[in-house]
């Protein structure tokens, strides 16, 4: 008896050391899967990363899975989802003109009425239809006014980064939000090279001049052999939007376009419209109204015109993570489900949210009682910085999808593929990486603001065709805000590399 007692208390005495023994063990297996991650965490950096087999759920490497940070745009992932099971791929957006007011032969004596219902798709190529329609329909002249009516939406609670970008703005990706806006609210500024050497390049806006956009500036022809540099920003004030062009454009070379945002995407949408409609050769009193309520319900259809399919317009959201195309669709989901609250991009958050934790609900990868915070999707975007999400919960909305037959075939071909498109497409370059080229489909994720993050997220074929899904953030710390972005995107590849070999 005596012997057992001192045993019991021998074990008692060790238990710790046998715990931190297994706990080590664990630590040193975390740091053997993701070397050089593990290393940015010693550096500074904070990193959570999961990578599975889809087949049977086995955990082929991790380090702190649980640990919820700023995904960036790895966000778009969710909403990907969500939309394909909300609406399939099918789904489309009709945007209309109505006639308000009388037609008398080839005169509409009233207005114009443009109603848009936030179609991410509507360009050049969908205006140009709507305003040849108009013609066709017969109308000549229009003596009223051009209508843009925003209701669908009404006013846009927008995030931080678009409310600054309504003052001044050097980016495309700030672009304002609204239910009729066109073009992703973004200029094109052209600039095409003079014949001859020194002189100034010719600067022109796409598809047409409007009476609020204003180019001040010029760009010099330079020799034949040197690189293109041309430097845009917008300052915005009294209702017209300045843009600023310097620099160079190689003497022969063809013409570069440079996007830039517009400060309102209404009065944008209208003025071009208007140049559409003259192109057209109908007559207009060039006078533009914004109206937010809902139609007259005397307004008269007259040309429509379908956008693309949700198919389509995903490989926008992931190969080139579109954030205006994001923000609009979840505005979508919103108003579809909650119109009382319709326009408010913070609320549209919440309906991610809430997909999110009813996916969590009923996967095995549910741990988030482990989660260090919990799960906050204030845009669909991941544009703002607020957004919080584990490596573990974006492999549990993988898993999900990867198990949906409507929804995963879409899913996965708009991922783009490393080696190929996008924002892979210079990626995993590496002799030790090359072997994921062609065979790894992710989405990436970056903010430079107030931390720097990178993440990557998606799919990869192991060699005898199963899935393996993968998620993987990195973010700096406030002390160390600004860690390198390429040295934590050199870290996410190599690390995948090894976990992933061309074996395997």
């Amino acid at each position: 008896m005596k012997n057992k007692l001192f045993i019991l208390k021998k074990l008692i005495v060790f238990l710790p050391s046998i715990s931190c023994f297994f706990l080590s063990l664990n630590i040193n297996a975390q740091e053997q899967s993701f070397p050089s991650l593990s290393k940015l965490e010693k550096n500074g950096c904070v990193v959570s990363a999961l990578v599975v087999r889809l087949n049977d759920g086995k955990v082929i490497a991790d380090l702190n899975p649980d640990k919820r940070l700023s995904p960036a745009s790895v966000t778009k992932l969710i909403l990907g989802a969500n939309i394909l099971e909300t609406w399939g791929p099918n789904k489309t957006f009709s945007t209309q003109f109505y006639m308000r007011g009388k037609l008398n032969k080839d005169i509409l004596e009233g207005d114009l009425v443009f109603y848009g219902v936030g179609d991410p798709s509507l360009t050049n190529e969908k205006l140009w239809f709507l305003s040849t329609d108009i013609a066709r329909f017969g109308i000549k002249k229009i003596t009223g006014k051009i209508i843009i009516n925003n209701s669908y939406y009404g006013k846009v609670t927008e995030d931080e980064n678009r409310a600054s970008g309504k003052t001044k703005s050097h980016n495309a990706y700030d672009a304002p939000l609204s239910s009729s806006a066109i073009n992703f609210s973004v200029l094109a500024i052209v600039v095409s090279p003079a014949q001859k050497e020194g002189l100034p390049a010719k600067i022109a806006i796409e598809p047409y001049s409007i009476p609020s956009a204003k180019i001040t500036g010029s760009v010099k022809t330079t020799k034949e052999d040197s690189s293109p540099q041309i430097f845009v920003s917008r300052i915005s004030k009294n209702g017209k939007d300045i843009y600023s062009v310097s620099g160079n454009i190689p003497l022969k070379s063809t013409a570069e376009r440079i996007y830039r945002s517009v400060s309102n995407a209404d009065i944008y949408a209208g003025e071009t419209l208007n140049a559409y409609l003259q192109s057209a050769g109908i007559e207009t009193s060039g006078l533009i109204e914004l109206e937010s309520k809902a139609l007259n319900k005397n307004d008269i259809p007259i040309a429509s015109i379908n956008g693309y399919p949700i198919e389509w317009q995903l490989k926008g959201l992931f190969e080139v993570s579109n954030n205006y195309t994001a923000d609009m669709l979840t505005l979508n989901l919103l108003n579809e489900t909650n119109p009382k609250n319709k326009g408010d991009l913070k609320e549209a958050g919440t309906l991610l949210e809430k997909y999110m934790k009813n996916i969590l609900k009923n996967s095995v990868w549910n741990t988030s009682k482990n989660a260090n915070s919990p799960i906050i999707l204030e845009s669909g975007s991941g544009l703002t910085p607020n957004n919080r999400l584990s490596a573990r919960d974006i492999i549990s909305v993988l898993d999900h999808i990867y198990f949906n037959g409507r929804a995963f075939p879409a899913y996965l071909n708009a991922l783009p593929i490393v080696g190929d498109e996008g924002t892979l497409k210079k990626r995993f370059t590496s002799s030790s990486e090359k072997h994921l080229q062609g065979r790894l489909r992710g989405k990436t994720g970056t903010l430079t603001e107030p931390v720097h993050v990178s993440a990557l997220g998606g799919y990869s074929r192991l060699s005898n065709g199963d899935f393996v899904s993968f998620a993987i953030i990195v973010n700096g710390i406030k002390s160390k805000a600004q860690i390198d972005l390429k040295n934590i995107r050199d870290a996410i590849d190599s690390d995948l590399a090894k976990v992933l070999p061309s074996e395997l």
